[in-house]
């Protein structure tokens, strides 16, 4: 997974290494890599000693299944049904029941070099009359498990039927690059309320047209939020569907690399969270034709010395400021609004965002127009969270590790998805004393 900034890359790679090995010194580069591996590994074990909290005494944190390795994403298929991404192994697992049940439901070849793997799920929104199942994962060029030697495919989005106890018959939907140095594949899948299918890559490193360098290399399917058809077609209501080429696909652009997309439950709007580099992570509405203007402005315009006039601006493109940004990154991931009043009518209908360096959840108020959030401490007029005093109203939870995902169940509980802990978290109503 990536966060924010040269230490928070390091940081991702320690946590990583919890499951995996203990990276050496010598593959990072320089002084400043070793540093920041040894502060992660101190924050890693203080992580994992603590216990996962949240603010509201009437509220409980329990685990619903152990024993996965390194699960990225996750997608409900029924009541108490559940499929886990392993990102390094590329395996499919279910938890039936509360229970992780053994093998896999599928099991693919993947690249698993630092942000590689096995990275995105969607459900198509009629399942399971139309059994359809979305994955997208750094697919290996031999058949095997990789780690960055020899190349990888690419990244690549497929489409599964789901037969009842496998994911079977895939077909290629999207033919994706790679970045040489493994970073920013994105990967986080989701359905519109419009029946689209949304998938986001990250800038791969790239630096082009699409990363608002208007003299640079032309799109090239980075830092880009796709719309498409649920067999991969492109709609001809794209917003830049009459620009032809690559173009035509597009949902979005600017992005440096995103791990949260959700759909406001009330307005049908897209929101995402977007990693910053060292500094300013946000969180963005994204509207048709959104321009999030990385690498030119990451955080709001009027703290960057770049102008939006310094954009590439694709006809009928926009810029807008975040509807909120940390000014120390802590490498937002999943987004989700709570359609559900389970855990509390005060609660419905906010967005929960968690973070993987810190192991936060946080919680955001919508405004009445649900195109910004409410916030009570003066200091964040701006939408800038500089201080850890301006961020605590928003904490909502805090002690679940490096989370990777946020889901609203069928049951409407919150579902919490670290990534080195092997245990996938609920958040529900405390039981009454007897």
């Amino acid at each position: 997974m990536t966060t924010g900034g040269e230490c928070q890359d390091g940081r991702a790679r320690a946590r990583a290494s919890v499951l995996r090995r203990v990276k050496s010194a010598a593959g990072f580069r320089g002084a400043r890599w070793v540093f920041c591996v040894m502060v992660a590994s101190l924050n890693v074990a203080a992580t994992l000693a603590s216990a996962q909290t949240v603010k509201d005494g009437r509220l409980t944190v329990r685990p619903v299944a152990s024993g996965l390795h390194a699960p990225t994403t996750m997608a409900f298929i029924g009541p108490d049904d559940i499929l886990v991404l392993q990102k390094n192994d590329g395996r499919v697992r279910r938890i039936l029941g509360g229970v992780l049940q053994p093998g896999e439901v599928l099991d693919v070849a993947v690249d698993y070099a630092a942000e590689r793997g096995l990275l995105g799920i969607a459900v198509h929104p009629q399942f399971p009359t139309t059994p359809f199942v979305y994955l997208f994962y750094t697919e290996s060029s031999t058949g095997a498990d990789t780690e960055g030697f020899p190349p990888p495919l690419g990244n690549r989005l497929y489409r599964y039927t789901w037969n009842g106890t496998a994911l079977i018959n895939p077909t290629l939907l999207l033919d994706l690059s790679v970045s040489p140095n493994f970073n920013h594949n994105g990967g986080v899948l989701t359905f519109g309320p419009d029946g689209k299918l949304y998938a986001v890559i990250g800038d791969l490193d790239h630096r082009g047209q699409l990363q608002n360098l208007p003299a640079g290399p032309l799109p090239d399917d980075t830092g880009v939020i796709f719309r498409l058809n649920d067999d991969g077609t492109i709609p001809g209501d794209n917003p830049f569907f009459s620009q032809g080429g690559k173009l035509a696909q597009y949902y979005a652009y600017g992005i440096r690399n995103s791990f949260g997309l959700a759909f406001d439950p009330v307005t049908g709007n897209l929101w995402d969270t977007e990693n910053g580099a060292a500094t300013y992570d946000e969180i963005n509405l994204v509207r048709p034709g959104f321009n999030s203007g990385w690498i030119q402005i990451m955080g709001p315009n009027v703290r960057d010395p770049q102008r939006v006039d310094d954009l590439f601006h694709v006809p009928g493109s926009h810029y807008a400021d975040p509807a909120f940004s940390w000014r120390r990154t802590v490498a937002p991931t999943g987004i989700v609004f709570l359609d559900s009043p389970r855990l509390g009518e005060q609660y419905l209908n906010d967005a929960f965002v968690g973070d993987y360096v810190t192991g936060s959840l946080y919680r955001f108020r919508m405004n009445a127009t649900r195109d910004g959030f409410l916030f009570r401490h003066p200091g964040l007029v701006d939408r800038v969270a500089d201080t850890p005093g301006e961020l605590r109203e928003l904490i909502f939870g805090t002690g679940f590790g490096a989370i990777t995902d946020l889901e609203v169940g069928p049951d409407g509980l919150l579902y919490v998805l670290p990534f080195e802990r092997g245990t996938l978290y609920v958040i529900a109503p405390r039981a009454p004393d007897p």
